[in-house]
């Protein structure tokens, strides 16, 4: 991956600022067998049944963030979401997927039925995977026979 560094002058109260600003890097689709990898131990979970999975990289976000949307049998207690929001966490490298100090791993989380409210109600997160699919930016690692419904809906 390279590590392109380019210098910004900033104007601020009258004099200039030096900014460090890491210029744009794409990691999509780079990480897509360690996305697999992921998903394949995600798989092997007793306590919810991955249904879907998908690596994708959404038009409006952070081009060095590894972005994956799954769904899951129970999650959330198969409750939907009040405020209209699927679960979203980050976290940065690890030993099984090193990443830049820059990025990281963006894991979107759902139930089939809060998933199926999301799509019917335009919720924030299934238009950027939409936008993502739309686009060509968007793989299907893993789906079930309802996973696969469930990915149709996202159309």
């Amino acid at each position: 991956m390279v590590d392109a560094r380019f210098f910004l002058d900033d104007f601020i109260t009258g004099s200039y600022r030096r900014l460090y600003m890491p210029s744009t890097v794409e990691t999509y689709p780079d990480f897509e067998e360690q996305v697999r990898d992921l998903v394949q131990q995600h798989r092997k979970s007793k306590k919810q049944r991955l249904r879907l999975a998908v690596y994708f990289a959404p038009p409006r976000r952070g081009k060095r963030d590894i972005f994956l949307f799954e769904v899951l049998d129970g999650f959330g207690g198969d409750e939907v979401d009040s405020e209209d929001k699927l679960f979203e966490f980050g976290y940065g490298s690890t030993p099984a997927l090193p990443l830049a100090p820059e990025a990281s791993l963006r894991v979107v989380l759902t139930n089939p039925t809060e998933l199926k409210e999301a799509v019917r109600h335009g919720w924030k997160a299934v238009e950027e995977l939409r936008s993502a699919r739309k686009a060509g930016r968007a793989i299907l690692i893993y789906a079930d026979t309802l996973g696969m419904r469930l990915w149709e809906l996202v159309k």
